[in-house]
């Protein structure tokens, strides 16, 4: 078994490797051709696919008794006895990807085996999301935050009114504005196309919200804003469980809304405003 820092030095070079194959590949319009559905009937591009099968291959290369859960095909099982599963999503943003937009990410979180289907969030948790373009990266060592190496201790208090938001119905969006305008709270709307880092930013309060509405969320979306929003002390509210993220399954979520400390926003109110 390996310590959490062996650990997170293998998730962040399985990180640079893919994030460096998709900088490569990017512009290429060969690889946004549609090939069929993954594992969740989600359309599945060529890139999702090298992209998986890469990060599968380096994961397999590093000699670890895992399964791997991806989003186009499903479970790896790379060992017969696994120690630890690993939840990735290997290009988060893909649409943005194959369309020359460069916004788009890579996820990976890696737990105990042991701790499959736990009702609270397990304290062994390592993960990284990185920008494939900027190479920013977001990462959680078990309880320590980081970003760009920088140990990040607290929720940080300044607000900036940004709310990444995904809904279905434009109802839904002017419930949400009348939510945020009778609570006195700003509500700059962006949506960026990459929950992975979206969810990131949320939890380490770069923006002030990361809410979906649109029970289309994946564990392997958000498992690594997931943690870090628990390690800081943002509000967490929704259908998400630890149960339903720390699966070896890859996962709907449901609704999901990670904010600042003093902004919960209960699952009854999340509800409401997805109806």
């Amino acid at each position: 078994m390996k310590n959490a820092r062996e650990l997170f030095e293998i998730v962040k070079s399985v990180s640079e490797s893919l994030t460096g194959l998709l900088r490569e590949c990017y512009g290429d319009t060969a690889y946004s051709e549609v090939i069929g559905l993954g594992v969740t009937g989600d359309t599945s591009r060529r890139i999702d696919i090298v992209a998986e099968e890469h990060a599968v291959e380096e994961l397999r290369r590093t000699g670890l008794n895992i399964w791997v859960v991806s989003e186009e095909k499903g479970l790896y099982r790379l060992s017969e006895k696994p120690d630890y599963v690993v939840l990735i999503d290997p290009l988060d943003g893909s649409l943005n990807y194959s369309v020359g937009v460069p916004f788009a990410s890579v996820s990976l979180a890696i737990f105990p085996y042991k701790q499959l289907n736990p009702q609270s969030i397990p304290e062994d948790v390592v993960g990284v999301v990185e920008n494939i373009f900027t190479r920013e990266w977001y990462g959680v060592i078990n309880r320590e935050v980081y970003v760009d190496g920088r140990l990040v201790e607290s929720y940080p208090a300044q607000r900036t009114g940004i709310a990444s938001v995904y809904f279905d119905t434009i109802e839904e969006l002017k419930n949400l504005r009348d939510f945020f305008k009778n609570r006195g709270w700003k509500l700059r709307l962006r949506v960026y196309g990459s929950a992975s880092l979206e969810s990131a930013y949320a939890s380490v309060g770069k923006i002030d919200h990361f809410i979906s509405l649109t029970k289309k969320l994946r564990n392997t979306d958000i498992v690594v804003g997931y943690v870090i929003a628990n390690r800081l002390g943002a509000s967490i509210t929704g259908d998400v469980t630890p149960s339903k993220v720390f699966t070896s399954n890859v996962t709907t979520v449901g609704r999901i809304a990670i904010s600042p400390p003093e902004r919960l926003i209960s699952i009854s109110t999340l509800n409401e405003l997805g109806q």
